[in-house]
């Protein structure tokens, strides 16, 4: 009876021993495998933030890689990243200006909220234009402390920069709208101005160009994790170090406890800290009822409880001589399954990690390996034990992940290092982390653990965003922002060896015109053919890059020591170019001609850095423009020196309209036969204070190429219509003529714009004549159209300085005109010089055929007017008559002849 009671209180001591070590071992299994959600849940997190990033540093990399983005193109950019599929829980990507209060005035765009402020950071582009990003755009956000204060942070460092948290301005006054109450945030990552040094605090804000940002919720950012993340884990992010609950950014509960629940059975529970943004999140970790009971083992429970029934009655079964053996066992093999069972369970987590796990030496022999995708790998697992890793890598990942081992040794831990392995027929790209194994064997040598994670999508996402940032997207050809870093490079090879290279920029003839008429289709066509066609005239180590619209450039390097040989170098390849891209280009089923303006810069000249260089090479091809189409043109200082002089003074005009230096006068225009007069053309003249009269020839030909010719040529006929208007009442019969641009004619609304000055003013159409040059019928005949609408209403025109430009009869008979100019180039010579006098004859006959009147301008002799006179010329304009005055004498002079 003593051995049974002794050996009944031994098994109940084992069993009682076992079930403590199973309920160690269930609770340490619970606590890893939290620890390794928590890992995940972070990682993923982690992971979304830099998804952001990416996107961002994507967005920088466009706008740095041209001077000047359109609203269409900005979209386009973002259309292509399909960021609703990819980036899921982004609200929206947007670009910030930062101005000051002198810069915001010529900002188009409405900016509020209003008031007078010291700096301004503007909305400008957002996308996608939902209705609710559209009601921000030209939104400030300089007037919300939190905006301003990660905007100050990202200018003043750099690196991108995280909000706290906010309410969105799309969400803000919106009270219906149940997201207002979600948190927000938004990262910033500053734009700088290119070419710029930025080493120094000072630097950094005063190349300030603006912002590139993304805005999100946390609630939607983190529903797009949420396939991702394990659902029997609560967790609470906070906005900083401390667990308040006004600092709550998002929970998976409807309450946020601080700290562990006290309520739930366990008070397993983790904190870990993000640094994202140059901001800190902390994060609330803690797992589920559910969490514990799935992870947790119990069959140890049931085990010990068996064993401790049996103890019970092995007392008075001892005296069975085998049972009590039997039992003993019975009770081993349970305990072998129980082992078993933990080492598969241990199996399976492992085989659940989707990373390559593998044990190494110092001498980066791998001694354990496991990798669950095997169908990725050349062999089995058991394949690689005992190998080096020199033996399944490439030299240089091999050499890599050594230097990754040395650095565990010393420091206990390493990561970061990428590889590349060609797996199952494909690269795929890694990430190795090395981390010491503490505790083993010492006579085994340091042992380290490894894991290698895929980060191929990864590595694509970045070569895609690389893509974006350096190339032009249609074309695949090298951007302005790729061009400006390889010329950079050029000029410092170039100067450092005493080599001489080139710089062409061209420029489509024309295409415009084939865009126009055929569509954007057939003009991206056509500039994806030219593209190839560069290309396949290159030599290696040239450059072919386009800068937007119908403008490439190439960059030919190493062409000769000497600026001679270099020039004709570069002039045989252009020349080529020329010959290449007169072929006509086939496009569906029809065939198109297109030939290039080219301008040719050879550098290292003096110190001129890129930008001078593309300066240049764009002055000349705008002087090759200038000469004819499809014409080479060197670059010459003095060219550099009109483009600056022509720049300076297209300023100057715009200063001069704005104070009201520009004035307009008016010439009469008399009967050439009771010398009455019948009419008057209005002339522009600019007075400046230091360059005193400039020639209107000069300051108009540049207010048409700036584009200020239409706010000009506008104003000029306003002030013809209120001058008629007042004539109206005595001197009914009198006209005015009023000089059209081709680039004010050939606006879209100019009709229009007719229609309400006439309206306006009360002026009566029938007295307004508009005078249009014969480059403008000859370049573009479907202002036929246009010309006509007018005439309906009752506007009249007239060819001014016929006989200098086409003069082609057919369109005489085609338009619907009303008088022609006779220049003055052919009447200040008459009736002496004989070429003249037939052409001013000839001139006088067609227009009497035609039934046109005729207007000789610059008659200044007694014979010119009597010959003119003789040969049936209606009327006459010159200073034999009268010189042009101010508009106010002029119409002075009219009333009071009229009185």
């Amino acid at each position: 009876m003593l051995v049974a009671c002794a050996l009944t209180l031994s098994m109940l001591g084992i069993t009682f021993l076992y079930w403590q070590a199973q309920e160690r071992q269930s609770a340490d299994k619970v606590s890893r495998d939290f620890q390794h959600a928590v890992d995940n849940i972070v990682y993923n997190i982690q992971g979304r933030i830099d998804a952001y990033e990416l996107v961002l540093r994507g967005v920088k990399g466009f706008f740095d890689s041209s001077e000047d983005i359109s609203q269409k193109e900005f979209q386009t950019y973002i259309d292509t990243l399909h960021l609703e599929d990819k980036k899921p829980g982004l609200q929206g990507v947007s670009m910030i200006r930062s101005l000051d209060s002198a810069e915001k005035d010529a900002l188009l765009l409405p900016i509020w909220p209003t008031g007078t402020r010291t700096h301004y950071a503007p909305i400008v582009y957002i996308e996608p234009l939902t209705a609710e990003n559209q009601k921000i755009v030209g939104f400030d956000i300089a007037t919300r402390p939190k905006a301003w204060e990660a905007l100050e942070r990202a200018r003043d460092g750099g690196e991108p920069a995280i909000t706290r948290k906010l309410v969105l301005a799309q969400d803000v006054g919106d009270d219906n709208n149940p997201a207002r109450t979600t948190p927000g945030l938004v990262m910033y990552l500053p734009l700088y101005a290119p070419q710029t040094r930025l080493d120094t605090l000072v630097q950094r804000r005063a190349a300030l160009r603006g912002w590139v940002s993304v805005q999100f919720r946390m609630q939607a950012m983190m529903h797009g994790l949420i396939e991702k993340l394990d659902s029997d884990i609560d967790l609470h992010i906070y906005d900083g170090e401390v667990l308040n609950a006004k600092e709550l950014l998002y929970s998976s509960l409807n309450t946020a406890p601080i700290g562990a629940d006290p309520a739930r059975p366990s008070t397993l529970h983790t904190t870990r800290q993000l640094l994202l943004g140059g901001h800190l999140w902390t994060l609330l970790l803690q797992p589920r009822p559910a969490f514990i009971a799935h992870h947790a083992s119990t069959q140890h429970a049931w085990v010990a409880a068996m064993a401790v029934a049996g103890s019970l009655m092995l007392g008075w079964l001892a005296w069975l001589l085998m049972t009590g053996r039997e039992r003993a066992l019975i009770l081993a093999r349970d305990m072998t399954h129980e082992l078993r069972h933990t080492r598969d369970d241990l199996v399976s987590t492992l085989n659940a990690v989707p990373d390559l796990l593998f044990e190494l030496d110092l001498q980066g022999r791998i001694h354990r390996f496991r990798f669950a995708r095997v169908d990725l790998l050349q062999g089995q697992p058991e394949q690689f034990a005992g190998k080096c890793l020199a033996d399944i890598m490439s030299p240089d990942a091999a050499a890599g992940s050594m230097a990754a081992l040395k650095e565990a040794w010393v420091t206990g831990y390493s990561g970061g290092q990428e590889y590349g392995l060609e797996l199952a027929g494909e690269h795929k790209w890694f990430e190795l982390s090395v981390a010491r194994k503490e505790g083993g064997s010492s006579s085994a040598g340091p042992r380290f653990i490894a894991l290698s994670r895929d980060i191929t999508e990864r590595k694509k996402a970045q070569a895609h965003t690389l893509q974006l940032a350096y190339y032009d997207t249609l074309t695949g050809l090298p951007n302005r922002a790729l061009l400006q870093e390889r010329l950079h490079n050029a000029l410092t090879a170039h100067q450092r060896l005493g080599e001489v290279g080139a710089l062409i920029f061209l420029d489509l003839d024309n295409f415009k015109q084939i865009n126009d008429a055929r569509g954007h289709a057939v003009g991206d066509a056509l500039l994806i053919q030219v593209a190839q066609r560069l290309m396949q005239q290159l030599r290696s180590g040239d450059t072919v890059a386009r800068l937007g619209g119908d403008e490439f450039v190439v960059l030919l390097q190493h062409l000769a020591s000497d600026m001679q040989t270099a020039a004709a170098a570069a002039l045989r390849i252009a020349e080529q170019i020329h010959s290449a891209l007169e072929v006509p280009h086939q496009i569906d089923t029809h065939l198109y001609s297109s030939s290039a303006s080219m301008g040719i810069t050879l550098f290292p000249k003096n110190v001129e850095g890129a930008d001078d260089l593309l300066r240049e090479a764009d002055t000349a091809m705008c002087q090759a423009k200038k000469m004819e189409h499809n014409r080479l043109c060197f670059f010459e200082a003095a060219m550099l020196t009109d483009a600056q002089e022509s720049l300076a003074l297209a300023q100057d005009v715009k200063a001069a309209m704005e104070r009201g230096e520009i004035s307009v006068y008016a010439q009469s225009q008399v009967n050439a036969h009771s010398t009455a007069v019948v009419g008057g053309e209005l002339l522009l003249r600019w007075n400046h204070p230091l360059r005193g009269n400039v020639s209107p020839d000069r300051f108009i030909s540049v207010a048409e190429d700036s584009g200020l010719i239409l706010r000009l040529g506008e104003w000029v006929i306003v002030q013809a219509c209120e001058t008629l208007a007042r004539l109206q009442a005595t001197h009914p019969a009198l006209t005015l003529s009023v000089n059209v641009s081709p680039r004010q004619f050939h606006q879209d609304d100019f009709v229009d714009r007719i229609r309400a000055i006439l309206l306006q003013t009360g002026a009566p159409a029938t007295q307004l004549i508009l005078e249009i040059t014969e480059t403008l019928l000859v370049n573009n005949l479907a202002t036929i159209g246009r010309m006509t609408e007018l005439v309906q209403i009752g506007i009249r025109f007239s060819i001014d300085d016929f006989g200098t430009g086409y003069s082609s009869l057919s369109y005489l008979k085609k338009l619907p005109l009303f008088e022609l100019k006779i220049d003055k180039s052919f009447v200040q010579d008459i009736p002496d010089d004989v070429n003249d006098t037939a052409i001013v004859q000839a001139i006088l006959a067609v227009a009497q055929h035609l039934k046109l009147r005729v207007v000789a301008e610059g008659v200044e002799t007694q014979a010119q007017a009597d010959f003119l006179r003789a040969h049936h010329c209606n009327d006459l304009q010159g200073f034999l008559f009268e010189r042009p005055m101010l508009l106010e004498s002029w119409l002075a002079q009219q009333l009071h002849s009229g009185a």
